[in-house]
Order: structure tokens, then sequence, then C-alpha cells
């Protein structure tokens, strides 16, 4: 027998014993998503918008746009719109409420206008200049014929201050919740997902703008029906991201396995397949790289006929209108298999990567400046046609590489070009349990950063109301309610070194 093989089954028989308090028997019934649902039980983030039941004959609400999976980013002094799905109402409120914080803002927004195509309404709603810079959960209240019912979105609304033109991002890929492979990484890390929450962490503290993750969030080949416990977790987990988190989807994220199609899955719990956002007046286009049809996903268990690269015709099509209607400074695209590489080996049929010249193209024809990808769980950078092409290690399962690790990496944008996208020549990733956040007490923290790269590190402190000092670090905003004072803290912390961040009151409020 194959040694690689027989590692696999010993592996799968370990992860079935050690994982058996994490995945729930399932049993064949797909339990009702939690995105959207007015009868949900939990809704997974701290500061929940009170859900309304249903009353009487009332009509639910469907938020279709902005959803925690993709956000609305949005300048203070500016409006977006909202898209939902509902039968109809007499009046109609939105409000934002802060995502994970202990002081909770909720401030009603301006509505400037409301309409409807098909079965769609639109909302287009105002921020006001004293918004907090924040990460805030939306909340659709509707009326009709005096009975009342509300949605939410958790992690929805991202207020800035204003684009610029110097921002980072990370990109990460390869989340994996489920995937029991990780155990012959490190078995202690893997159960629980406890490096998968790891890296949230650290992303927490480096607090870019906006995070991308390119694909195979959860697992889905080891067990009937694991995709219903596997989404659930994995969007209870996305949600302690405290900042915007944008995804596009991955062959493991779209199996059909005994009856459960992976990718119905995703729309419920994350929306659509592919899509497109902007940051200020930078274009990133999202693609699903797996679009097989849904007879070609088949899989039972581990055996699974098709698991390489496949771009429909229709959603070709899509993404070079996406790309033409663009007038972006810069375009990025995010996808899971790099279209350099083709995937015929990563198919029991030998089927090719369907459509990948045809992107190839697309992506030179329309000027694309970098391509972020994953799939193959290690680090990679080519340059093609002056196309930044950027691949990037798994966060926590099987590394395919001898070189590879887990990780992420920072993408750094300065004066409209990227000017930093590797942690160390010539290709590597952010490790991650490189960076550690302990609070001594309510007003110490000291940061652990044994990376070899100075880092800027966010932190929040609750406090008893009051002015204050801050030793080795930066209080960049405030937020105060009632006796308490949320302060935000920005800390340059040198590589290899570690740094304790300490407040005090200042002598005027001393008593």
């Amino acid at each position: 027998m194959n040694k690689k093989y027989l590692l696999t089954l010993v592996t799968t028989f370990v992860a079935v014993i050690l994982l058996s308090s994490s995945f729930v028997s399932a049993n064949s019934q797909q339990k009702t998503p939690i995105l959207n649902s007015l009868n949900s039980k939990e809704i997974y983030y701290q500061n929940k918008p009170s859900f309304i039941q249903r009353a009487g004959n009332l009509n639910t609400v469907k938020i279709l746009y902005p959803l925690s999976s993709i956000p609305a980013l949005v300048e203070k002094e500016s409006n977006f719109t909202i898209d939902f799905q509902s039968e109809g109402f007499d009046s109609i409120s939105v409000i934002i409420s802060t995502a994970y914080e202990p002081i909770v803002d909720e401030i009603e927004l301006e509505l400037e206008n409301v309409w409807k195509t098909d079965s769609t309404w639109h909302v287009t709603t105002y921020v006001s200049l004293n918004t907090p810079e924040e990460l805030y959960n939306l909340t659709i209240n509707i009326e009709k014929n005096g009975e009342f019912v509300s949605s939410s979105q958790p992690r929805a609304v991202s207020v800035i201050d204003e684009f610029s033109d110097n921002f980072s991002f990370i990109h990460l890929t390869d989340f994996h919740i489920g995937d029991p492979r990780g155990l012959r990484e490190n078995i202690w890390q893997t159960i629980g997902w406890k490096a998968a929450k790891k890296c949230i962490e650290e992303i927490n503290l480096i607090s870019p703008d906006f995070v991308v993750i390119t694909g195979d969030l959860v697992f889905g080949q080891l067990y009937p029906f694991e995709y219903t416990r596997e989404y659930k977790k994995c969007y209870e987990i996305l949600q302690t991201f405290q900042v915007p988190t944008f995804l596009c989807p991955g062959n493991h994220d779209g199996y059909v396995q005994t009856g459960q199609d992976g990718f119905k899955l995703w729309q419920e719990y994350f929306g659509p397949l592919y899509y497109s956002f902007d940051y200020g007046d930078y274009h990133f286009t999202s693609v699903n790289s797996y679009d097989w049809p849904r007879f070609a996903r088949f899989g039972i268990s581990y055996l699974v006929f098709n698991w390489g690269g496949y771009i429909s015709e229709e959603q070709m099509k899509w993404i070079e209108e996406d790309l033409e209607n663009s007038n972006a400074e810069m375009k990025f695209m995010l996808l899971h298999h790099n279209p350099l590489w083709d995937t015929k080996n990563d198919s029991l049929l030998k089927n090719g990567y369907e459509g990948r010249e045809e992107l190839l193209s697309l992506i030179d024809e329309y000027c694309v400046d970098a391509v972020f990808a994953g799939h193959v769980h290690y680090d990679n950078v080519t340059i093609q046609n002056d196309r930044l092409y950027v691949t990037t290690t798994t966060v926590s399962s099987s590394l395919s590489s001898e070189d590879a690790y887990w990780g992420y990496r920072l993408i750094e944008v300065q004066g409209r070009r990227v000017t930093s996208y590797n942690y160390k020549e010539p290709k590597f990733s952010i490790p991650s349990y490189k960076l550690n956040c302990k609070f001594t007490d309510s007003y110490t923290a000291v940061v652990e950063n044994d990376l070899e790269v100075d880092i800027k590190a966010h932190l929040t402190f609750l406090l008893p109301l009051g002015n204050y000092n801050v030793e080795n670090g930066e209080i960049i905003m405030q937020r105060e309610k009632n006796d308490s004072v949320d302060i935000y803290i920005a800390s340059e912390v040198k590589k290899e070194s570690d740094a304790t961040i300490t407040l005090s009151l200042q002598q005027s409020d001393q008593i």
C-alpha cells in the first residue's frame, strides 16, 4: 500500500476520534441557515441588533447586500445602497450598530431614496460626518399595517474617514474549517480550529483596511452531511474578525456530497459565488474558479472527480463586463485556482483548467495589476506580462512544500502601486503564531512580536470615563458611553521584541 495513502487513512481515523467533540453527528436534513433567518436562535456576533419575530402575516426581510462576506466600504459624508427582498411595507428604517466593541453605538441612517426592481428593493442611505470610523452591524426595520419585522447582517458596513491611495489588506486562503489534514502539522493547534482562530487574532492586531479570503473556507470531504456543521462553524469563526472580510469560494466549498451541494450552503451563508467591489479608486473582482456543472462536482468522501479550476462561459462573460466597466486606478482579481497553472492533475478524469487561457487574456487586456490565489498550500509569487500573481499558503491545513508553513500575507498599496507583498523574499507570507497580545490588567497590555519585521499593533481598552495618557502608544480614537470609554491605541512594536502599552489617568482626573 502506498505510504502517502496509508498516512491519509490513519490521519482520517485519528481525526474522527480527536475531533468528535467538534463534529456533531449530522442528520440527513439540512438545518435552516442562520443567514437572514428571523427564527435563528444564534447570530454570531457580539452586539446583536434586536431580532423581532415575524408577526401575523407580515413577510420576512432578506438582505442581499451588504453582507458580512461582502461588506459596504463607505466614506463619511457619502451614501451606499442596500438591496433586500420583501413583499412590501409602509415604513422602513435602517440602523447600524458597532459590531464587536463593548460600547455599542446605534445610529439610524438617513434615507435618501427607496425603489424596487423586479423582486428586489433598494434603499440608499447617507452616512454623516460624525459617524465614528468603525465596523458595524446592519439592521433593517420595516412596518406594515402596524406589524414590525427586522433583519440584520453582522459586520456588513465599514465606515472610514476617507479612501486613500495608501492602504493595506491581508490575503489569506485555504481556511479549511473541518479539515483533519492539519493534524499532520500540529495536532493541538488543529483541534477546535485553534490555528484559524489564532490567525484571526493576529490579523485583528495588525488591523489592515480589510481582508480577502480566496477559497476553501470549509473541508466538505470527510463524512456525510458535514457541510451542515462546517458552514455554521466557519460563519461563527469569521464573525470574530474586527475588520471587513471579503470571500470567494474554492473547490472544497462546492462539492456535491451525500445530497448536499456546498455551493447552495455558500449562497445561503455568504451570498453570491462571484461579485466585485471597490475600495475608492481600486477595483476587486472576486471569481469562482470552481464553476464546474453540478454533476462534475460530485464526490464520495475523499473520492472527488474534479478539484481543479473551471470557469463557465456565463461567468467569463460577467468577468469581462466587470473589468470593461471599471475605470479604477488599479484592478485586482481574487480567485482560488491560479490561472497560470493548469490543474489537469486535479482531476481523476484529467480534465484541465477550463477557461484558464481566456481568463489570462482578459487579465492582460484589461490591465489587471495583481491576481491573488490559493489552493496549493504553499507560497508563490510570479510576475508575467507585468502582472503580479500571488499565491499564499494555507491557514491551517496540510502543507504541500518543504518550505511551506501556516500563514497569511500582508499587501501594501502606496501611491497607486503595490509596494509590498512578501514577508521574506522571494515569496514568503507571514508565519502565524509569531504575534501575541496579553492584557495583564485593564490598563496594561503586552504585545510580543517574534517576526523579523516591525509591526504597528492596534488595541482597544475599556476603562472608566476619564482623560488618559498612554505609554508606548498613540490614542487614535475614543468612544464614550455612560461611565465608560473605549480607547483605541496604535503602538509601534519593533521586530523580535516586546512592547508594554500602559494607560494612566491624567493628574487632573486623579482623586
